[in-house]
């Protein structure tokens, strides 16, 4: 797979797969939401102001206000602008002033980026690689070629033991010396 390739998010079923999931998620750039246009932004407001009573403007004052509305909110996605002008009529009972919508943008929250949905995905498949780990060790399985942080890990969890030669042994089949004197 080309690094520029997107995946299938899915989760891995091998370290191959887990490993090329994670590479695609730290090489790859989430896409950024396009900013709104200015079409899109004046659709926002006109819904807000067909649904919050505001004070009544001339012509003149209406185009200015527009346009401070327009230099403060630019930039904006239109998903952002969305939620802004649905929370502000089903929250406010006056159409809101600028810091009122910079405000309630502040709590949108985009959707989660497919690389996000990547790294996630291999932490779950490593979190199920080593939970089959630990359970194949406490029934008395080898202990394999794993990082070295699981089997600190399982030495924490009292899985493991480290001997004083810095090797490790599982507890269930661990015959010290005291086991082998008194049998």
């Amino acid at each position: 797979m080309a690094k520029w390739d997107k995946p299938d998010l899915r989760l891995p079923t091998t370290d191959d797969e887990c490993n090329a999931l994670r590479e695609w998620a730290q090489t790859s750039q989430p896409e950024r939401p396009a900013t709104a246009t200015i079409d899109q932004l004046a659709r926002h407001l006109e819904f807000m102001a067909a649904a919050l009573p505001s004070k009544g403007l001339d012509e003149m004052s209406g185009k200015r206000k527009a346009a401070v509305y327009a230099s403060i909110l630019g930039g904006q996605s239109n998903e952002a602008l969305a939620y802004m002008a649905r929370t502000a009529c089903m929250t406010l009972d006056w159409f809101p002033t600028p810091r009122q919508c910079l405000d309630i943008i502040a709590e949108y929250r985009p959707p989660v980026s497919d690389q996000e949905v990547a790294m996630r995905l291999c932490q779950d498949y490593t979190s199920n690689q080593f939970d089959r780990w630990i359970a194949n060790l406490t029934d008395g399985q080898p202990i394999g070629d794993v990082p070295e942080h699981w089997k600190r890990i399982a030495v924490e969890q009292g899985a493991m033991r480290r001997l004083r030669n810095g090797s490790y042994v599982s507890r269930a089949l661990y015959h010290g010396p005291f086991k082998a004197a008194n049998a």
